[in-house]
């Protein structure tokens, strides 16, 4: 038999439930069920609780620590990472530097679109000099799709060194419908038409656009009503101070929710009237193509990557975006009659055998898929 790999993924992991993290767990237990070694160092929120299912991180030295540990043990590592973040950047770059420096170079998974903050950058700024290194160091680069590897190529990578694998994959989709907490079940009782939105407390969720398009939406349709979800425990207090501080009649036309396990989110999802997508820097996003596939149809922010079937309204527009659920309302059976995802690659395998070397036949798959 051959020699199990030893891989180190270094990135987000549940809870609380993300696309990230619904990746990093069927990858590894992908890797796990073929006999290889997979541990995951855990570096979204809750990365300082400690437990057997992930490497806990502690601060910025004990990052770094485990990171060479792991690295010396003979790990490969692989580390996720985004245009969005500067201390996810940084993140990256230790785990970059740390492979190079042990003749190992660290594998680099690319998340996102187009429209990041960081990335692509056209003129010479430090930002582009920045991924520019940092794709440098990488051994190999995985991004969401082909548009992204064409811009990653902008930065001098040779096209051999960038694979595009998507994120989604079959295995998203595989649930079981759980019981909803009583205040959804009371807000569904009292709406006739729930829409869902899944944001966080940042600027490119665009909840001011997402508040207006709102008010504008519920004068023409009364009865409706909009559940906000995937607050991280860190950002869910500002996010009920928020829409707190707003008139009554307003304020009980939203619910707002901290993250949800994947049972309960998709579970609140196929309940729902509308999904409604606001950041533009995604691309296409896991939770518009479950939605897809649970037959609910999607009203998102135009970026140029939404696929067929989405109904798109200008990025920060509240007025169409209103314009579009309306369409969609008075449309909503011709709307979700042409609902449909075309055959799913399993890009869990196709990210497996990516991380083992072995180039298969699902890279370049086109989906970009980042809840």
């Amino acid at each position: 038999m051959a020699k199990a790999a030893k891989i180190l993924q270094i990135g987000n992991y549940p809870p609380p439930m993300c696309g990230w993290a619904i990746q990093l767990k069927l990858v590894t237990q992908e890797l796990r069920a073929r006999g290889h070694i997979c541990e995951v160092l855990k570096i979204n929120e809750g990365r300082q609780v400690r437990s057997s299912e992930y490497i806990d991180v502690q601060d910025g030295l004990d990052y770094l620590k485990k990171v060479w540990y792991y690295a010396l043990q003979g790990y490969r590592l692989n580390v996720h990472v985004n245009g969005m973040s500067k201390k996810g950047y940084w993140l990256a770059m230790i785990a970059a530097v740390t492979g190079r420096l042990l003749l190992r170079p660290g594998l680099v998974t690319f998340h996102g679109g187009l429209a990041q903050d960081y990335f692509p950058v056209e003129s010479q700024s430090p930002a582009r000099w920045a991924f520019q290194i940092l794709f440098a160091m990488a051994g190999s680069i995985a991004c969401d799709s082909a548009p992204i590897k064409e811009a990653i190529l902008q930065y001098g990578v040779p096209p051999g060194k960038v694979s595009a694998i998507a994120t989604f994959s079959p295995q998203y989709l595989n649930f079981i419908p759980v019981q909803l907490p009583q205040q959804v079940e009371t807000f569904f009782a009292e709406h006739q038409a729930v829409i869902l939105s899944y944001v966080s407390f940042r600027p490119e969720y665009r909840l001011e656009t997402l508040r207006e398009g709102m008010k504008l939406y519920r004068k023409r349709n009364p009865v409706a009503g909009f559940i906000w979800v995937g607050f991280p425990d860190k950002e869910l207090p500002a996010a009920q101070q928020y829409v707190d501080s707003w008139a009554e009649d307003e304020r009980r036309s939203v619910l707002v929710l901290s993250n949800l396990m994947h049972d309960q989110f998709l579970t609140l999802l196929s309940r729902c009237f509308i999904f409604l997508r606001t950041p533009a820097c995604d691309g296409v996003a896991a939770s518009v193509l479950e939605s897809i596939a649970l037959g609910v149809p999607v009203v998102a922010s135009e970026n140029g990557r939404r696929p067929d079937g989405v109904v798109t309204y200008r990025d920060t527009d509240a007025a169409d975006m209103c314009e579009k659920l309306l369409s969609v309302t008075a449309r909503y059976a011709e709307v979700k009659s042409g609902l449909s995802l075309n055959t799913l690659d399993d890009n869990v395998s196709a990210m497996a055998d990516w991380l083992l070397g072995l180039h298969g036949e699902h890279v370049d798959s086109e989906v970009l898929a980042l809840r």
